[in-house]
């Protein structure tokens, strides 16, 4: 899918979720939170356009971010200070390569260590010195990107994208690299971009929009950072 197709598919959900709720929320909408905040993942959750609302059992048995192999090899590199070839990061790219894959589209490790890792650093570097920087401000700014097409895919333009889940649980399904750095830094907030939400969220977003008096176990969603353009009016 191309950036055009991922644009129309967007106005399309935007269409759709504005004649069939109560409170639909603006698809292009950044929403702040804490990167610590999202500790789970939905990689498979698809990304065709912004802000659609899905049922299903997606956000069910969801994976942890500190599992993943970027977290942890992030981790040994920059808070256990480790050779990249010491990390579960390049671990998983020998892997890939020695079974005949390309990750991330790179030719060979050395590429993968001289570009990719090397990326990697100066974006943990800038993120230390000048603070998290929206990725629209940034640029995408990876040298890699000139001759990468994974690298200079428009998914890499946008915030870090998340999926809500039926209980409002975060989860994570691009961005990975930029969040993980922000929690192991101790960023406060960053900004990131709904993809999906579960129809059950919806039906919470429609409720306290609706609803001035509501159950508690309702109203304690209130503080949520996804509720913040429904919830400010009844405050």
């Amino acid at each position: 899918m191309d950036l055009d197709t991922f644009r129309r598919y967007t106005e399309w959900h935007d269409h759709v979720n504005q004649r069939s709720y109560e409170a639909p929320a603006d698809p292009w909408k950044l929403v702040s939170v804490g990167p610590a905040e999202i500790e789970h993942c939905a990689p498979g959750i698809g990304l065709y356009g912004l802000g659609r609302v899905e049922g299903g059992d997606w956000d069910q048995d969801p994976r942890t971010v500190a599992d993943l192999f970027v977290y942890e090899g992030l981790v040994q590199r920059f808070d256990e200070g480790r050779d990249w070839e010491e990390t579960r990061y390049v671990e998983w790219a020998r892997e890939q390569f020695e079974s005949g894959e390309r990750p991330r589209y790179y030719e060979d490790l050395n590429a993968f260590l001289d570009r990719r890792c090397e990326y990697v650093d100066d974006l943990y570097e800038r993120i230390a010195t000048e603070g998290y920087r929206p990725n629209a401000e940034a640029g995408h700014d990876n040298p890699a990107a000139e001759d990468n097409p994974f690298e200079d895919a428009y998914v890499h333009r946008f915030e870090p994208l998340v999926a809500i889940g039926r209980s409002g649980a975060l989860l994570l399904t691009e961005g990975f690299h930029r969040v993980c750095l922000s929690a192991i830094q101790g960023i406060d907030e960053i900004p990131v971009q709904v993809v999906c939400r579960h129809r059950g969220w919806q039906r919470i977003r429609d409720r306290l929009a609706t609803t001035e008096h509501l159950p508690e176990r309702l109203a304690r969603h209130r503080g949520h950072p996804d509720l913040a353009d429904v919830t400010e009016p009844n405050r």
